[in-house]
Order: C-alpha cells, then sequence, then structure tokens
C-alpha cells in the first residue's frame, strides 16, 4: 500500500461488480480502484472509465497478480468464486467474495482449509446485511437482554418481478443465503436442522421457484422461519423478527415517509436491493479498507462462507427428501 491507500482490483463489473466499484471510488476514504475485470471488455472498459481510467483486465489470475493491486473484491458470477478466493490466498492478498463464498461445501471447505494454511485471515464474505443498521440495532437490542433469550427467528425476503424463475437449488444457494448467515448471526447460534417447502414457478418443472419457506431448527433449541419469493410483483422487502422470552422485536424493510392523502394511507416500498442496502453496502467496503489498513480480514468470515453453504446444502437436500435435514459441517477451527 502506498501512503495509506489500498489499490483495489474488482473482478466481475455487472450490477454488483459496477456498485461496488463506485462505492469504493467515490465513497471510501483510503481506496482506489485500479484495475477491473470482466469477459465483457466494453462494460470494464466503461466502469474503468468512471474509476478514473483503471486497468482493464481479460484475465482474473493476471489482475490478482498484479504487483501494485493490494486486495481484491470479487463480484463474479457465482461459479468462479471459490476459484478467485483461493488466488487471493495463494498470493496473500485480502480479498472481499461476493456471497456465496463457492457453490458447494465442499469447496468453500478448501477455501477453509487454505486460509487457515496461511495462518490469518484474508477473506472477508459479502454478507452485507450484518452492515444495515436496522439489523444491527436489533442485534444490538437482543445483547441487551431486553426481550430475554431469543426463541424464534423469523425472516422475510420478498423479490421484485422477475421474467425469469430460479430453480429451488439456485434462490436457496443465491438469494436465500443471506437469510441463513443473518439468522446465523442474530441469533447468535449454528442452525442444526432444516426443512425446505416450495411452490414452483413452472407447474411443469417441479424444481422452478417462485415462494419457498425454510424451518430451521438452533442448537441450543430455538425454532424458525426464512421465508423468500422470487416475484413478490410489487418490489423488494427483507425483514427479521425475533420473538424472546418477555418480547418480539424486529426490523422494517421500508424507509419511506408515510403518506396519508386522498382517503389512503401509503409507503413507497423499494424498487430493488441496491436502494434498499446502498448505505450497508457503503458501511460494508468502508470496514473492509479499514481492515486491510489494518493488515487483515473482518466481517463475515470464510467460517461464515463455509457455515452457510452447509446449511444450503442441508436445505437442497430436504427439497429433494422432502424430509428435514441435519446440517452437517465440520468442527470449528480455533482461528475463527
Amino acid at each position: 500500500m502506498n501512503r495509506g491507500i489500498v489499490n483495489v482490483g474488482v473482478i466481475g463489473t455487472g450490477m454488483i461488480g459496477s456498485l461496488h466499484a463506485g462505492i469504493l471510488s467515490s465513497r471510501i476514504n483510503g481506496a482506489r480502484v485500479v484495475a477491473v475485470m470482466d469477459v465483457d471488455q466494453d462494460r470494464a472498459a466503461a466502469v474503468a472509465a468512471d474509476c478514473d481510467g483503471a486497468r482493464v483486465y481479460s484475465d482474473a489470475e493476471a489482475l490478482i497478480k498484479a504487483a501494485d493491486v493490494d486486495a481484491v473484491l470479487i463480484a463474479s458470477p457465482d461459479a468462479f468464486h471459490a476459484e478467485g478466493a483461493l488466488a487471493c490466498i495463494a498470493a496473500g492478498k485480502p480479498v472481499l467474495c461476493e456471497k456465496p463464498m463457492a457453490t458447494a461445501r465442499a469447496d468453500a471447505e478448501c477455501i477453509l482449509r487454505a486460509e487457515m494454511g496461511a495462518g490469518r485471515r484474508l477473506v472477508q464474505v459479502g454478507f452485507m446485511r450484518e452492515y444495515d443498521r436496522a439489523h444491527r440495532a436489533l442485534v444490538d437490542l437482543l445483547g441487551s437482554g431486553e426481550i430475554g433469550r431469543a426463541l424464534r427467528f423469523r425472516g422475510i425476503h420478498m423479490n421484485p418481478f422477475r421474467s425469469e424463475y430460479a430453480s429451488i437449488d439456485t434462490a436457496i444457494v443465491n438469494s436465500l443465503i443471506h437469510d441463513i448467515h443473518s439468522a446465523r448471526f442474530m441469533m447468535g447460534a449454528e442452525i442444526a436442522e432444516v426443512f425446505a417447502r416450495w411452490v414452483p414457478a413452472n407447474p411443469k418443472d417441479a424444481r422452478s421457484a417462485r415462494y419457498a419457506i425454510i424451518h430451521i431448527s438452533f442448537d441450543g433449541g430455538a425454532i424458525g422461519t426464512l421465508e423468500w419469493s422470487g416475484d413478490s410483483g410489487y418490489g423488494y422487502e427483507v425483514e427479521v423478527e425475533i420473538t424472546g422470552e418477555r418480547g418480539t422485536a424486529g426490523t422494517s424493510s421500508n424507509h419511506s415517509p408515510i403518506l396519508r392523502q386522498g382517503s389512503t394511507r401509503s409507503q413507497a416500498i423499494s424498487p430493488d436491493w441496491p436502494e434498499r442496502f446502498y448505505d450497508a453496502y457503503v458501511e460494508e467496503l468502508a470496514a473492509w479498507i479499514g481492515s486491510v489498513m489494518r493488515g487483515g480480514a473482518a466481517g463475515p468470515s470464510a467460517w461464515d462462507g463455509y457455515m452457510s453453504l452447509a446449511v444450503a446444502e442441508a436445505c437442497i437436500k430436504s427439497s429433494e427428501s422432502s424430509q428435514p435435514e441435519r446440517v452437517i459441517g465440520m468442527e470449528r477451527p480455533a482461528m475463527y
């Protein structure tokens, strides 16, 4: 690093990659985007132009190995996350890897073991809800003991209209993975068992998914549900409600004003995730750059990435067996 500046390379310049690159360039003190990579070179060039002329790469490994790249942000398609994270660990460079950290538990375990072999944390996983003010406030309230021991977790995740429907496998690994992690970090306990049920988007394709509910049981006895829609038809909402021994507390997904007019009471709903969680992305990236400056990684760890995929794997198994399934994972290493 040069004079307290972290030179960042961004792999993937789609919707989330371009959002990250823009925030790093315009909102984060101490960060500079010096390189971007995408197979779509025109799109990469457009993002690079908005980052004060960052270099454009067509090869992810070349970007990772570049001498002037201090840290790497991976926002490529999910299937390439594990490969990129392993290359960053091998190069000794801190990496913020978008969720999911991998698409299979076995690949996530490879990342976990590689990082342990490196002897220090290098991986932060992009579970940005940890940085959302509403989620943090609820965690703080739980920590205060105001509602007593948490007994039940309910997560609601409504996505807006989609022209193409996900399979239940994709819905779990790509979208519900956020809710899986939220349940773990907010309840402060691992998920022990899951039971997945869903409504197909296409009656002719049994594994297509429009709506899903995952019943979960935690170590320690608490229970919960993760409720997901791939096509709300009205907008984007994420809410959490936790019931404790002495009360119930929850977040609100809407921050817009409540309007009373013409015999109606209304409130605007976020059209999609970039608007709802923009501030959380800013906080996440600021925290990541700060940790890189301190020589390590903070925030959601490779262990969180691994365990979220262990839960996701159990959810997929449950979707196939139509039975509750236990979550199978390795013992938590002392490093985490």
